[in-house]
């Protein structure tokens, strides 16, 4: 029903963030709203997918038309919801998703919350030759010195996508030892070394 939205964030959480459009507030599910920051004065374009299920009907945000086109492949996969989309999309690097698909590494996918051996394998089954990259593109990270709220909102965040405390415990030392950055920052960088792990 929708393909975007174009508003201003009004409210950030690990879960969801609020964007108003034209006085109406949209709750979106994203895997990383960290990526986005409160601003009245600056409109964002978020993509969206409407899901319904018999009890609810929810939107989840896309930040461009990539991880929307990659979400909705997911999705399609036997035992992939979106919220368990929505956590492998928060990983930014998708050319390590796409190649652990089209050359069947289950190890790389089973690091994702809530994915076993056997929804990698289905992921792989149903997949594997369908996933390209519209663009690859990759920022480097801006660090700014702001407080260490930044990096609990991010070891939120992490929960909220599935990683248990156990996993998330692994690797809060080594966002430590970084200097201060955003929130939407030590959740990348936290992301990536859960796929090292």
């Amino acid at each position: 029903m929708y393909e975007y939205l174009i508003g201003y964030v009004t409210q950030i959480t690990p879960e969801f963030l609020v964007l108003e459009v034209q006085g109406v507030g949209y709750k979106l599910f994203v895997g990383n709203p960290y990526r986005y920051e409160i601003d009245k004065n600056k409109l964002v374009k978020i993509f969206v997918h409407e899901a319904v299920s018999e009890t609810e009907i929810s939107l989840y945000g896309l930040y461009d038309a990539e991880d929307k086109e990659l979400f909705e492949k997911l999705i399609l996969v036997k035992g992939i919801g979106p919220k368990s989309a929505l956590a492998i999309l928060a990983n930014e690097d998708h050319s390590g998703l796409v190649n652990a698909i089209n050359q069947d590494d289950v190890a790389y996918l089973k690091k994702f919350p809530k994915i076993g051996p056997k929804a990698a394998q289905q992921i792989i089954l149903d997949l594997k030759g369908k996933m390209t990259l519209l663009s690859s593109s990759s920022t480097e990270p801006v660090v700014q010195p702001i407080a260490n709220r930044n990096l609990a909102d991010a070891l939120d965040a992490l929960s909220a996508l599935g990683y248990s405390s156990k996993v998330i415990a692994k690797i809060k030392p080594e966002l430590e030892d970084q200097e201060s950055m955003t929130t939407d920052h030590y959740l990348s960088f936290g992301l990536k070394l859960l796929m090292k792990k």
